[in-house]
């Protein structure tokens, strides 16, 4: 009768194990997935990326620099906007970086919605994009940016190492 327990109960907890997933499979894909969307009325440029929660706190609090930050509220946010600053960047059509002011965060889940908007003029022209969010933590990062910009729809693929690529 003993056995029979131990037996049931290694095997409801290897079951218990086995059924929840770990941190190193949770979300085996990295990736973020941006959406671009260009405003001429307004003169500018809105970047909606969605990432992975704990991904995000995981490079934020390494940019950080070893200060303790909270899990949300205004410090937090301003620390996610610049990360999201040093990490993804648009640059107009005559090559200038276009400043980057936060439109908001929001979490669903174990997911963030981080908004970005930079001011681009009337005449937008083709915009240079680049996305290098969580490339430092993960080798196999992939973060796509979908946009229409210009009047056309066009998707970008970032990895490890790129640079500023055109969205036309």
């Amino acid at each position: 009768m003993k056995d029979l327990r131990l037996v049931v109960t290694l095997g409801a907890t290897l079951l218990a194990c086995s059924a929840s997933p770990s941190r190193a499979d949770a979300h085996p894909i990295h990736s973020t997935i941006t959406e671009l969307v260009s405003d001429p009325a307004r003169g500018t440029v809105r970047a909606t990326i969605r990432v992975f929660a704990d991904d995000l706190r995981s490079a934020v609090l390494r940019s950080a620099l070893g200060r303790t930050l909270p899990a949300n509220g205004p410090a937090w946010e301003s620390a996610v906007l610049a990360y999201a600053s040093s990490a993804f960047s648009l640059q107009g059509s005559r090559g200038r970086a276009l400043p980057l002011r936060s439109c908001g965060v929001r979490r669903t889940a174990d997911l963030v919605w981080l908004c970005v908007e930079a001011g681009v003029g009337r005449d937008a022209g083709p915009l240079r994009v680049r996305n290098a969010m969580l490339c430092e933590l993960y080798e196999d990062q992939v973060n796509v940016v979908q946009g229409s910009v210009g009047g056309s729809r066009r998707s970008l693929l970032f990895v490890r190492g790129d640079g500023l690529k055109e969205m036309r």
